[in-house]
């Protein structure tokens, strides 16, 4: 039963009819239909509903980051995440001061930076209505301008009184502040645009600070100096690339931003003149609060940057911007204030008066060890050492010295000006003079804990500072490392090619024992069977003695031809034995060979030797003992001679062979194709030899054989040759 038929049962009873079931399952059925409609309406009205509520959110959410920004704080408030979405901004304000990158613009909320390189239509004091879009700033957020619209001029806002401890943490960027101090030095920089060139350093009683003005200036703010001001500006600030703050700045629109509450206490004109060993000494009446007066003759000047002033042995390092026409050897007159150090007082925001031109002075000779000491710290001095390493920097050359046991830097800056410098050999000895720089890592303490390190160089002013004494030894450690690497490969070389002759001499041994074998077996086989043949041939022509005038001619002929081939046998293995036997002493060997077959005549056979003897190359050897035995045949048996002469002549990279003799001569025709000479020919291309024979009727021949020599390497034969080049083009140093 299912569940709509109990249901009636339970309702009805159990009497119920089947039509009372029917109808209540029915009815049941239809419940469940309209429920199911309900629910799926539900459903609809719910998805709609959220896709509206999403939408509207969407369209919010952009509706509130597409919003313009209409003052300076509501931009400055944002966060870097949305400084970078270009959203738009609308502007109205005032002009507090332009550069070359850009300006800035205050309203009555804050001051904001806006970029635009060279803003020459706007001035200070301009009203304007800015429309572009933010941008997130270097360090602080910015504005990226899409129109600028002048109003019309009107005054500066009131600047915000703030403190150097304030401005360091750049909270105040892009703030037209105001600030008091005692103007400590007004200098140009060089570097810096016309709009920012000059540069004040304004002492406070927490710090110190820069500001900077057009360049236009600088007349007027030279008078400042030591003045007690009131400096209205733009509060900056230098940062590097990770957005992170350097240092404040004050960008002044002009004179008209500084305000002289008081002036000089002192006039420089009125300051004692202070000896230079006794600054900050005891009961000097000097501090580092207040300025002093110094004079001394300049032994080194780098204009806009620094001096060094020297008088009675004793050096002083003055700090200043001054740019003046100053030369080595002026007496110059300095009145800065003193500032500590590691290894002593300077001098900083000086300014200088040149009081007259002089002559420089000599440099105080010193080693390394004395420097170390700072007796001559920022005194002109002179070293004199071993140059043994140069390091080129993108902005200096440092030169490293040995001077006895002790290494010293000497540095050149501005390395551009220096380029004579790179030609300076390493192993010099140099005279360097320039000036002692001492830095001590720590505090300087004479009797008590010193400093952990002390570092101290040359700082060298000029090319002509480093003068060459003596000119290197060519035998430095670099040379003699280049040698020994030369001569491990040259006796590499000449081993390998000892090996490689030692192996072709086994070689040529291994076959010039075999044809000794074979001569032997040649003497004990053929050569007794020739033997044996004309015993029989002997035999048979006695045997047939006068009967047969025909049969004993043949058998004549037959013994004639055994024993020539039986001579030509016992020729050939006695030349085998020879070749194998001599060592190629050659010349020995050709002269026994012409001995043998002249003997019992009267042939005089002469053998000369021409140059230095030196190893002949087995297989050269026996192609010209095999070319020589055949011209000697030839010429024994051929030209009937009285005298034969052999000379072998040695030269550098050759080895000539000549066999001349007076015999009859014969007429060259043709290509000179007999068998003997095909055969010497052949040898003598073999090894690459040229042969030539020159003969006429009556007037002799003569055989030369000119074979070439591999180049002779041996360890005499290197040392001498290494000797002779190093004697010749290296030993020999031209020194200055």
């Amino acid at each position: 039963m299912t569940i709509d038929a109990d249901y009636a049962v339970f309702c009805y009873g159990p009497r119920c009819s089947a039509t009372a079931v029917a109808a209540v399952v029915a009815h049941s059925r239809c419940w469940d239909d309209r429920m199911k409609r309900i629910h799926r309406a539900w459903l609809r009205n719910g998805i709609v509903t959220a896709l509206v509520l999403l939408v509207c959110l969407g369209l919010a959410s952009r509706c509130h980051a597409q919003q313009t920004y209409r003052d300076a704080a509501s931009i400055l408030a944002l966060a870097p995440d949305r400084a970078y979405r270009d959203e738009p901004v609308m502007l109205k304000g005032v002009v507090t001061r332009t550069t070359d990158f850009g300006f800035f613009l205050q309203d009555q909320t804050a001051g904001v930076w806006v970029f635009r390189d060279h803003p020459n239509d706007l001035s200070v004091h301009d009203v304007i209505e800015l429309k572009g879009v933010v941008h997130q700033g270097r360090f602080s957020p910015g504005v990226l301008p899409v129109s600028i619209r002048k109003l019309g001029s009107g005054p500066l806002p009131k600047p915000t009184v703030t403190t150097v401890r304030e401005l360091n943490t750049g909270d105040l960027d892009c703030q037209y502040v105001s600030l008091s101090g005692i103007v400590r030095s007004a200098g140009l920089r060089a570097r810096d645009s016309q709009s920012q060139r000059l540069w004040l350093k304004i002492a406070t009683d927490d710090g110190s600070i820069y500001a900077s003005l057009p360049e236009k200036d600088a007349a007027a703010a030279s008078a400042l100096t030591d003045s007690l001001v009131e400096v209205h500006a733009v509060a900056a600030s230098t940062k590097n690339q990770n957005r992170q703050i350097i240092g404040p700045t004050l960008m002044v629109p002009g004179m008209e931003g500084i305000r002289v509450l008081r002036g000089p206490e002192r006039s420089i004109a009125s300051l004692p003149l202070l000896p230079i060993q006794r600054l900050m000494q005891y009961r000097s009446g000097t501090d580092y609060l207040h300025r002093v007066k110094v004079a001394g003759t300049v032994t080194y000047y780098k204009p806009g940057e620094s001096l060094i002033l020297e008088e009675d042995g004793r050096a002083l390092y003055v700090a200043t911007v001054q740019n003046s026409a100053i030369e080595l050897g002026d007496r110059v007159e300095a009145a800065g204030y003193p500032a500590p150090t590691s290894t002593g007082p300077i001098l900083e925001d000086a300014i200088l008066r040149n009081l007259a031109h002089g002559d420089p002075l000599p440099p105080k000779t010193v080693s390394a060890q004395e420097l170390a000491s700072g007796t001559f710290n920022h005194n002109l001095v002179r070293v004199e050492g071993r140059f043994l390493r140069r390091v080129v920097e993108p902005y200096r050359i440092v030169l490293l010295i040995q001077s006895g046991s002790t290494l010293l830097l000497a540095q050149l800056s501005e390395n551009g000006r220096f380029n004579s410098l790179q030609d300076l050999k390493e192993g010099s000895i140099v005279r360097v003079s320039g000036i002692s720089m001492l830095d001590a890592e720590g505090t300087w303490n004479v009797d008590g804990p010193t400093a952990s390190a002390i570092r101290y160089e040359i700082v060298l002013r000029a090319p002509d500072d480093v003068r060459v004494i003596e000119a290197p030894s060519w035998w430095t450690m670099r040379h003699v490392i280049y040698i020994a690497l030369v001569l491990a490969v040259l006796v590499l070389i000449f081993v390998a090619r000892d090996i490689r002759g030692r192996i072709a001499r086994w070689k040529l041994q291994v076959v010039l024992d075999e044809r000794e074998r074979m001569a032997f077996e040649m003497h004990d086989t053929l050569a007794q069977s020739l033997a044996g043949i004309g015993f029989q041939l002997q035999a048979i022509r006695k045997s047939v003695r006068g009967e047969n005038a025909m049969l004993m001619r043949q058998v004549d002929v037959a013994r004639a031809l055994v024993q020539h081939s039986h001579k030509e046998a016992r020729r050939h293995s006695e030349q085998s034995v020879v070749e194998a036997d001599t060592s190629m002493d050659l010349l020995s060997a050709l002269g026994e060979c012409a001995s043998t077959l002249v003997a019992g005549g009267s042939v005089k056979v002469e053998t000369s030797s021409v140059g230095k003897p030196r190893a002949i190359p087995p297989l050269v050897a026996a192609a010209l003992l095999r070319i020589g035995q055949e011209a000697i045949a030839n010429s024994v048996r051929h030209a009937n001679p009285e005298r034969l002469q052999i000379v072998l002549e040695f030269m550098d990279d050759r080895v000539r062979l000549v066999l001349a003799d007076d015999g009859c001569g014969f007429t060259k025709s043709g290509d000179l194709l007999g068998f003997g000479l095909r055969g010497m020919r052949k040898r003598a291309a073999s090894i690459s030899a040229a042969l030539d024979i020159d003969s006429e009727p009556g007037g002799g021949t003569r055989v030369a054989a000119i074979a070439p020599l591999p180049p002779g390497l041996n360890l005499a034969i290197l040392v001498k040759r290494l000797w002779k080049y190093l004697r010749g083009s290296v030993i020999h140093v031209q020194r200055d």
